[in-house]
């Protein structure tokens, strides 16, 4: 059986370890990847389970991966990070309500270890529904 994944899009190696290890303690895997190409060729895995997604990666806008999930997953929790502040985290909101993603969460970083993990056990408790 394979175990449920969490896609990660970020471009920060130390951030994406973190993730990583948060969710293997929480019983996931995570695949992780600074290609936002890349990111939406998994979404169709039955086993993706959860996506992080940060607003900026390298010289790409992340949001733009929120119509891609909209559009093939819209009931994913999806989780949208940034360290550029509240405006980015706001227009993930706005694109978020226009694709119809129902669960979306917003994220300031740097932020505690807890957040992240309140996320995925909320993930976890919605892929066990």
């Amino acid at each position: 059986m394979v175990a449920p994944t969490v896609l990660v899009l970020d471009d920060n190696a130390a951030f994406v370890r973190v993730v990583q290890a948060a969710a293997a303690q929480s019983g996931y895997t995570a695949f992780a990847t600074d290609d936002p190409d890349a990111f939406v060729a998994e979404l169709s895995r039955p086993e993706v389970v959860a996506a992080i997604v940060d607003c900026v990666v390298g010289d790409r806008n992340g949001l733009g991966i929120l119509s891609a999930i909209g559009d093939q997953r819209a009931d994913l929790p999806v989780l949208v990070v940034s360290g550029y502040g509240e405006t980015m985290l706001s227009q993930a909101e706005q694109i978020a309500r226009m694709r119809n993603l129902s669960r979306l969460s917003t994220l300031a970083k740097p932020f505690g270890l807890d957040a992240l993990r309140g996320f995925l056990s909320g993930a976890r408790a919605d892929a066990s529904a």
